[in-house]
């Protein structure tokens, strides 16, 4: 599983079409497109929706780099420069010169050597788990669940099987890397379908729009749980549990006067969607400057409370000003 092989044969019908699309279905992996897609969809469409990708989107991620620094296993172009290197966006860091040192056999594991350099190499990233493949799995497979219409769920099965095969085309992944992705997806999928699209708990949740804060489950869950985080991953990728606990609480926070209605024209939505978008710009634009202007530029603790105010003032601030505008109605019943 740690072969060249199936990205030597995959890439044996390069062309400039064929590698143009692949780059664009796994850019629809990259979080870039995930904020922009859940900001339409959480204040265009339906805000407890969004809200659940957000958290499904955040967790697939955090444990998937959990999964990266812990087996810490080479990309296919670290360690075969025979093979292209045609990702548009991960930095080229083949700078160790193997040639085919791949596994020799389909269940081989890699070289000891090449893992012992690859391992002291400074700022590479690590293949396995195959995040694309994690999260397009674990995304996608759970917008389904929460959209039944056909053609949703077309889009999101294609996107589950190309997104992988993406990532083998471009030589960024081992078929284990991705196979590994689909499994670890595969889980967290599960897991959400046991915590909240589950018929029961599904019907539960969306029925509710007051959300008291108490420590219960499911603020334990939001807030609590993902300050382990900050002992497991590294200091580059705080802004996964901060993200995690800015919305959770202003999600919390929201919910006390109760999450309001995903009623409105196209207007109200096109508007509650463009707050969102300028005003995530803006508030991360500005934090970032503060911290810049404070010299805390880098340090892990002003990145983590800089992306934890972003994530509150998403959740909370942009749905209140929408509220006051009128593109949104609050339900005051409590259910």
């Amino acid at each position: 599983m740690f072969q060249t092989t199936i990205n030597h044969f995959l890439q044996s019908f390069e062309s400039p079409f064929l590698t143009a699309f692949m780059r664009f279905i796994t850019t629809l992996g990259y979080m870039e497109f995930f904020i922009l897609f859940l900001l339409l969809l959480t204040f265009g469409i339906d805000y407890k929706k969004g809200f659940i990708l957000f958290q499904v989107l955040l967790w697939t991620a955090a444990i998937t780099f959990i999964g990266k620094n812990y087996f810490a296993l080479p990309r296919p172009f670290h360690v075969d420069s025979t093979l292209q290197f045609l990702d548009g966006q991960l930095p080229d860091e083949n700078t160790f010169n193997f040639s085919q040192r791949g596994a020799k056999s389909f269940w081989e594991p890699l070289p000891a050597d090449v893992l012992e350099v690859t391992r002291k190499a400074e700022h590479i990233e690590y293949g396995f788990p195959s995040g694309h493949s994690s999260i397009a799995i674990a995304f996608w497979g759970t917008l389904l669940c929460l959209f039944r219409q056909k053609w949703v769920r077309g889009i999101c099965i294609a996107l589950m099987v190309l997104i992988p095969i993406s990532r083998l085309y471009l030589g960024v992944h081992f078929l284990a890397d991705v196979l590994g992705g689909i499994a670890l997806g595969g889980l967290c999928w599960y897991i959400a379908h046991l915590s909240i699209l589950k018929k029961n708990k599904r019907q539960t949740f969306f029925e509710r729009n007051h959300y008291p804060i108490a420590l219960n489950t499911f603020s334990f869950f939001l807030v609590l749980l993902p300050l382990l985080f900050l002992y497991i991953l590294p200091s580059k990728v705080y802004i996964l549990p901060a993200f995690m606990i800015g919305s959770g609480l202003g999600f919390l926070l929201l919910g006390q006067k109760g999450i309001p209605l995903n009623e409105g024209t196209t207007l109200h939505r096109f508007g509650r969607t463009a707050v969102g978008i300028l005003l995530f710009i803006g508030i991360s634009f500005i934090l970032k400057k503060v911290v810049e202007l404070a010299g805390m530029e880098g340090q892990a603790v002003a990145d983590f409370f800089k992306d934890l105010l972003a994530g509150f003032v998403l959740f909370w601030l942009v749905a209140e000003i929408a509220i006051k505008l009128g593109w949104y109605r609050r339900d005051y019943k409590i259910v």
